[in-house]
């Protein structure tokens, strides 16, 4: 017996939904729309644990409170009107929170002191449009942990593919589900209070002005595979005074203070004319691949590459098909996105200039 012969055979089309549902059931229609989702099975899990939400974040308020193990614990009850409840209509769960407030005071806790309570508002207050999410993703991602940008813009046009999933983080259960979906489904698990916008066909000539300026973001983080996408969005961006960051191969910042200085050059003046213009004679689907490629690597600059990028470049298209990009290396360039966009958006003094992290400079030297 055929053992898939019962199943029918169809295009695989993707799950798109990505906004979870916030209830409150102190209002008789939230209750209503609970009591249907679990009457329809849309609600396979109900996870319930407010009471120690609770108790967490009044040992947050007084740490005086804090329990010591030897002391006997009690068991709170938890009144369901109480807070909100998320429903994850991609994970079929329906999770008890605090309400807003208090869920983010809590979550971001242990923030206290390394950012302060004034930067952490500054930090949150603020909107960040991700253009690329390869690398934007755990920008994304770590912005989401940190507090920071309470409003995201996501754009990419990619769904996942296998060859991504050295570096992505997700399961293989969103093959072929759009990156944009996925990222924005990663952040609302974090953060279900979130305000996120999707441009699900990525960045476009036509298209750049409304993803800046409806409404208008204060930080732009770009990490698109596009050279003249890359080049365009950065026109745009300076002329609407809006700072760009980037980080590409090992561990290369750029940053481009177009806020403070409207006359800075492209990327700050690192990119060279003959580049710009090569970029600018690309035809697309015509011409050389190996141009193209030579490109992609001079748009930041050989001599910054490591010797087996700088390798690798030399091989695509004939032994490797395309840029090879490493998970440990992808993860830190999220964390040096989200470094450089809590320091330019929290009011520190951060200069446009090019910073440097590579892989030939780690576990070079001890200091101690």
């Amino acid at each position: 017996m055929d053992l898939f012969s019962k199943i029918k055979k169809q295009p695989h089309k993707p799950d798109t939904i990505w906004q979870p549902s916030i209830f409150d059931l102190k209002t008789q229609k939230d209750q209503k729309a609970v009591a249907d989702l679990i009457e329809s099975g849309a609600i396979d899990r109900i996870i319930e644990t407010f009471h120690i939400q609770n108790k967490e974040l009044a040992e947050v308020r007084d740490p005086s409170k804090i329990s010591h193990p030897t002391e006997t614990k009690t068991e709170s009850k938890t009144d369901p009107d109480e807070g909100v409840w998320v429903y994850f209509p991609w994970r079929k769960s329906l999770i008890h929170l605090l309400a807003k407030s208090d869920y983010i005071e809590l979550r971001t806790s242990r923030n206290s002191h390394l950012i302060t309570l004034e930067e952490q508002k500054k930090f949150e207050g603020a909107r960040i449009g991700f253009a690329g999410l390869n690398v934007g993703n755990p920008g994304a991602v770590c912005i989401t942990l940190e507090g920071g940008s309470r409003q995201m813009k996501l754009a990419d046009l990619d769904p996942l593919s296998v060859s991504n999933m050295n570096r992505f983080n997700t399961g293989i259960d969103n093959l072929g589900v759009n990156k944009v979906i996925i990222s924005a489904r990663q952040i609302f698990e974090i953060d279900p209070f979130m305000e996120i916008e999707l441009y699900e066909d990525g960045i476009k000539p036509e298209n750049i002005d409304k993803f800046l300026l409806e409404p208008k973001i204060d930080l732009l983080i770009e990490e698109m595979d596009n050279l003249k996408l890359k080049i365009l969005i950065r026109e745009r961006a300076k002329l609407h005074r809006i700072p760009v960051i980037m980080v590409t191969a090992d561990g290369i910042l750029d940053i481009e203070r177009y806020d403070l200085e409207p006359d800075l050059p492209i990327m700050a003046g690192n990119l060279r004319a003959e580049v710009i213009e090569g970029i600018n004679n690309v035809v697309p689907s015509k011409g050389n691949l190996r141009e193209r490629v030579m490109l992609a690597r001079d748009f930041i600059g050989k001599d910054l590459h490591s010797q087996r990028l700088n390798e690798a470049f030399e091989k695509i298209g004939t032994e490797i098909p395309s840029i090879p990009q490493l998970a440990e290396w992808t993860f830190l360039r999220g964390a040096l996105l989200c470094h450089g966009a809590r320091k330019i958006l929290s009011g520190e003094k951060v200069v446009s200039g090019r910073y440097l992290l590579t892989s030939d400079s780690i576990l070079k030297k001890k200091i101690a």
